[in-house]
């Protein structure tokens, strides 16, 4: 669900059998060609118009819905709803996502304070997953995985990274894309393992549950 440009379904192609066919549900016109000029007809993944809320699919079609950081735009409880009519019973949802690693990575903990002084509003605040899938009416072991990594990265692609959120439009704004660049320069200095790297941290979460028989 929220399958934009194919990425997280190409992924999954990569790691389940060849006879189970996946589905990428996207309501954008321009996200469905890209993902469908991006990706291989012959393994096995159509994409198809539709919203989490209301998937194009029969009562117990799935054995798995997933999100890939793209839950936190859904109205949430009725996706979850949605997802229980669709799945077989034990069937899998899953929310998967990648957030900063504020408590493990300090040049993160410094970027989310940055973003925080000079970026955009923020666009959405951060679900408890874990929670609401806990919470959620036809669904049990809900099971969360966290995977910690630091990624190595030199210093272009660390500022062009942080200008890809949508939180920096307004550090743009207020300094323009040049100096937006030279601000994010100066910020992961003090960070630099050498002339010409940073390490930054992401956490890599997964959030599962079953459908209740």
């Amino acid at each position: 669900m929220g399958a934009g440009t194919g990425i997280f379904a190409r992924q999954l192609r990569a790691a389940l059998p060849r006879e189970i066919t996946i589905v990428g549900i996207e309501p954008s016109p321009s996200m469905r060609e890209q993902a469908v000029a991006e990706t291989a007809d012959d393994i096995g993944i159509a994409f198809s118009e539709g919203v989490a809320e209301h998937m194009p699919f029969a009562g117990e079609a799935a054995r798995a819905v997933v999100a890939a950081t793209a839950a936190h735009w859904f109205d949430r409880p009725a996706f979850y709803a949605e997802a229980r009519r669709i799945l077989v019973s034990g069937g899998v949802i899953a929310i998967v996502e990648y957030v900063r690693d504020q408590e493990g990575s300090p040049l993160a903990a410094a970027l989310i304070e940055f973003m925080s002084q000079y970026g955009s509003q923020k666009a959405y605040a951060p679900a408890d997953y874990r929670r609401e899938l806990a919470g959620a009416a036809g669904f049990h072991d809900t099971e969360p995985f966290v995977l910690r990594r630091q990624l190595r990265l030199d210093i272009a692609a660390f500022t062009g990274l942080a200008l890809s959120s949508s939180h920096a439009a307004g550090v743009i704004e207020r300094f323009g894309i040049d100096g937006a660049r030279s601000a994010l320069r100066d910020l992961a200095t003090p960070h630099q393992v050498d002339e010409e790297h940073v390490l930054f941290g992401y956490v890599f979460q997964c959030f599962a549950a079953r459908r209740d028989a």
